[in-house]
């Protein structure tokens, strides 16, 4: 499994507004700037982070974007179902076993895997969700400063 260039360019956005959380909004620029992501991708993610209720957009001059909640508050498992859908460890889990099929291949009630798949997808969702925005910042300067 691999996270996409959507949700690890949302991560450096949001350490961004974290970083200010309390303070004044950031522009799209600035944060395009800081962090070295193209404005028309910027633009793209900041979308799915307003419509999952992560980010406010604010108007006007001084304008730019906040947390909607405190970085303790958002976790990082919040992040993952905002910018890349709801995690799954195996398609036959999501219902999409093979290819564009809408229930679970004709094994899954008696496949030996799928326990072992529940058991796993339950455990990473559960290890993102023990982190959050404000924990970036912490594990950053933990691995900086040895």
């Amino acid at each position: 499994m691999r996270f996409t260039a959507m949700f690890r360019y949302g991560l450096r956005a949001l350490a961004v507004m974290s970083e200010r959380y309390g303070g004044q909004p950031v522009s799209a620029k600035e944060i395009s700037e800081l962090e070295d992501i193209s404005s028309s991708f910027l633009e793209q993610l900041l979308a799915h982070l307003r419509r999952h209720d992560i980010i406010v957009g604010v108007r006007g001059p001084g304008g730019g974007f906040r947390l909607k909640r405190p970085p303790e508050e958002i976790k990082i498992g919040d992040v993952v179902e905002a910018l890349e859908g709801h995690f799954y460890v195996a398609s036959c889990l999501s219902g999409d076993c093979e290819g564009e099929q809408e229930v679970p291949c004709e094994k899954f009630d008696d496949c030996v895997v799928v326990p072992m798949l529940k058991q796993l997808e339950g455990d990473i969702t559960k290890v993102l969700s023990s982190y959050n925005l404000s924990d970036i910042r912490k594990l950053f300067d933990m691995e900086k400063t040895g």
